[in-house]
């Protein structure tokens, strides 16, 4: 079982039909709500059609101009803390009015030798001009770009950062590669006949075993085209197959491909097909050799939106008339949860805020809002104050929350609590310094994450009332169906205290660990070069291999950096540690331990496993360290303390020393 089998389990547990009396949130008798709107700007930018870019304490709003009046296109980047503009740059190669690529933020790269890391934060999009342009972060000064071939509508889909240094994304004729740091063209496909629109690049990944038992890790891009096929290229953008998904799906007429692909390892690839008046829903799967077998094939209602670029678990799945959440159970496909989100032919987006994970679902009519789905039971509605179309989905990093829309209008919400954090990471990104933070706002914070916590523990005790209550309940009842029913919900009660009780344990109880307390071996002490080359915003991951389940690369007392490939070597190699594999991953704000481990296996590609427990997720193998082998376990330090709490729940900050290590008796 990998990661994404524990990430589809987890969301079918929103599959409780709405009627149920438990569910996710059974706690929330009312709707959540919504942080309050805490400024809005008219941004006289044009048709705003993409999810604003929330990062690092600013907000930032790509418009396609509106050539009537002569707004230009371009973007525009505001304080998210105050609104207050910061800078503006204009596109003026486009002209239609529309744009519709999606904006990424790529961080900047520091220590290392690789000549396409970008040393500046970037704002990377696409245009109907045809053209990629990478603009600084902090400025909005163009910094270069790339101009591709636009028959028709040119750049309209979103890509991703691939690697260190290296930007996929995709063009209307194919898909190009460059060098994050100046725009030069690594790899390129193109082809005359080929159209696409609005289709973001998804990611596949592959895992083959030989009969020695050696992994090997292949992965590349998906890409949906105008004709309905679905083209798979490898890492290089070579392309190495074009699939016929009308024919493969037996479907007739018209169909095209205009959302992101999505590929959940050992499941398949979903595909969102659109044609006039109706969808399909798609599931397919390929084998080593490359032949590809239909597993699903599910009518949906008109129209189609579209989920992120990248590598992602989205399974929900929207158009005019509802939106559907699908699970997968026993290689099945079924329907979840079914929302009455109408009109929804936009970008689906996460939104997070307090303890509230959902899914936004943009409304496109006249008076368009933003549908909010936090599971069966629950959901809000974000209104506008100034009404209009609306495609763009919702921009969220768990603090600041913003939408726009056709009106060129700008809406953000925060809590008002959390404006502290949001105007120091501001000033923190534009190198600014402002103290006009009250002593009264930090006890008010303190006063209320005090009683959040007290009310957080007192209600732990009600699931164990409620099984003990059930309990005595079933000793009286004379029917032996119902004695049973009533004696699974006590047992049902008691596995949600003590889910509860770890929660708690981890996020309220532990505290972090005593610095170089734990006496295993470190690698920034090995190699003291590691921590003197962390930017101001990463930190450093290691994960220390003994001899005996060391990757067949490793050799002894080598320190390996895959981002950098520069590798250093210790004599002699310490105990447990007979080779390190280390990288350096950036980090924002709520950055969990888990998050950045996963973040760096994904760039070993090693095969892993992480299993659910009751205090989280448990990382039991990596590559041939496989948990419990010489009753050996993985557990990790945190600045050469051990980690006291689950790796879900630990967050770090920049700066910090993350050291893996595969050492008896740690589980």
């Amino acid at each position: 079982m990998r990661r994404a089998i524990l990430i589809l389990a987890l969301f079918l547990l929103a599959a409780f039909p709405a009627e149920a009396s438990e569910g996710r949130h059974s706690e929330w008798i009312t709707d959540p709500v919504l942080p309050d709107v805490q400024w809005n700007a008219s941004v006289d930018i044009g048709y705003i059609s993409t999810t604003p870019l929330v990062k690092d304490g600013l907000v930032i709003v790509k418009g396609g101009g509106d050539p009537s009046t002569g707004e230009g296109a371009g973007l525009a980047a505001y304080r998210a803390d105050t609104g207050v503009e910061i800078w503006r740059a204009l596109h003026t190669a486009s002209d239609r009015g529309f744009e519709i690529a999606p904006l990424i933020g790529i961080p900047a790269t520091a220590g290392t030798n690789n000549p396409c890391a970008n040393e500046r934060d970037l704002v990377v999009t696409g245009w109907t001009s045809g053209i990629l342009t990478a603009h600084d972060f902090v400025t909005g000064a163009e910094l270069w770009n790339h101009s591709t071939i636009a028959p028709n509508w040119g750049i309209t889909g979103g890509g991703f950062l691939a690697t260190t240094g290296v930007i996929v994304w995709p063009t209307e004729t194919g898909v190009v590669q460059v060098c994050a740091a100046n725009g030069t063209v690594l790899h390129q496909h193109h082809d005359s006949e080929l159209r696409t629109y609005r289709a973001n690049l998804g990611v596949w990944v592959s895992m083959v075993s030989d009969q020695n038992g050696t992994i090997t890790t292949s992965m590349g891009w998906l890409q949906g085209t105008e004709s309905g096929h679905l083209l798979r290229y490898d890492a290089n953008a070579v392309l190495i197959d074009d699939i016929d998904i009308v024919e493969l799906a037996n479907l007739s007429g018209t169909w095209r491909l205009r959302s992101t692909p999505v590929f959940l390892i050992e499941y398949g690839v979903l595909l969102h097909l659109h044609s006039d008046g109706a969808s399909n829903l798609v599931r397919l799967q390929w084998n080593e050799s490359g032949n590809t077998t239909l597993l699903d094939s599910i009518s949906l209602g008109s129209g189609t939106a579209t989920t992120p670029p990248s590598y992602h678990q989205f399974t929900v799945f929207a158009g005019l008339d509802d939106a559907v959440h699908f699970g997968l159970v026993n290689n099945s496909m079924f329907e979840a949860i079914r929302w009455n989100a109408t009109d929804v032919v936009g970008e689906i987006q996460w939104i997070q805020w307090d303890n509230v994970v959902a899914i936004c679902l943009p409304q496109n009519r006249a008076d368009g809002s933003w549908y909010i789905a936090i599971d069966a039971n629950h959901s809000v509605e974000w209104i506008p104050d100034v009404a209009s179309y609306v495609t763009a989905g919702c921009g969220s990093d768990g603090l600041v929350h913003a939408v726009a829309n056709d009106a060129s209008w700008l809406e953000v919400r925060y809590a008002p609590l959390d404006w502290n954090s949001i105007h120091a990471r501001a000033d923190d990104t534009l190198g600014t310094t402002d103290n006009s933070t009250t002593s009264s706002e930090s006890q008010e914070e303190d006063t209320s994450e005090s009683t959040q916590s007290e009310g957080t523990a007192g209600i732990l005790f009600f699931p164990f009332l409620g099984a003990a209550l059930f309990a005595f309940i079933a000793q009286f009842s004379l029917n032996s169906d119902t004695r049973r029913q009533i004696r699974i919900g006590a047992v049902l009660m008691l596995l949600l205290g003590l889910a509860m009780a770890g929660a708690f344990y981890n996020t309220q109880m532990v505290t972090h660990p005593d610095e170089d307390s734990s006496q295993r071996v470190r690698a920034a002490i090995l190699l003291p070069a590691l921590d003197e080359g962390l930017a101001e915003n990463e930190i450093l991951v290691a994960f220390h291999f003994p001899e005996s389940f060391a990757p067949e690369s490793c050799v002894e007392g080598e320190i390996y950096s895959r981002e950098t490939g520069m590798s250093w070597q210790v004599n002699p190699a310490p105990e447990g540690s007979y080779c390190i594999v280390v990288a350096t991953i950036e980090v924002e704000v709520g950055d969990t331990v888990e998050m950045v481990t996963m973040a760096t296996l994904a760039d070993y590609q090693y095969d892993i496993e992480v299993q659910q427990q009751i205090l989280g997720p448990f990382l039991r193998d990596v590559g041939d360290a496989t948990g419990g082998s010489d009753g050996r376990w993985w557990s990790y330090d945190l600045n050469g303390g051990y980690g006291s709490t689950g790796m879900a729940e630990q967050v770090v900050i920049p700066g910090d020393h993350i050291d893996w290590h595969f050492d008896p008796g740690q589980f």
